[in-house]
């Protein structure tokens, strides 16, 4: 199984994705599990995501678990700089794991939520 993982380490604001994921990897003894930061939408158009699970940070959700990836808000494209995940998953007609972790939460409280929702062997 492959966890992506979205965020920017250097925003507090965006962080906690990488934060939670980078804690999981370290725990995790399985060699069945890889992990890997994405940094930018791009870098998932040519990967194999039937067995992948996403992990981001969402907004308006209140507790961390799967969100649709048919729920996602599909942008209007005027520019590159406007391919995002919902455009994604339109261009190549895929459905998505996404787990969403709460924007707010505290670190230990997504770390913990995450946890009970994958199968990690720690």
């Amino acid at each position: 199984m492959k966890i992506l993982y979205f965020g920017n380490p250097l925003l507090d604001t965006d962080n906690l994705a990488v934060k939670v994921c980078r804690k999981l990897e370290q725990e995790n003894k399985s060699k069945d599990i890889e992990f890997e930061h994405i940094s930018d939408t791009f870098q998932l158009i040519d990967k194999n995501l039937d067995e992948a699970i996403l992990i981001d940070v969402v907004h308006g959700i209140i507790k961390t678990g799967f969100v649709d990836s048919s729920s996602l808000k599909q942008s209007r494209i005027s520019s590159l700089h406007d391919f995002d995940l919902g455009f994604l998953i339109k261009l190549k007609k895929i459905s998505l794991k996404i787990l969403g972790i709460p924007q707010g939460y505290s670190e230990e409280l997504a770390l913990k939520e995450v946890r009970s929702l994958l199968p990690l062997n720690s």
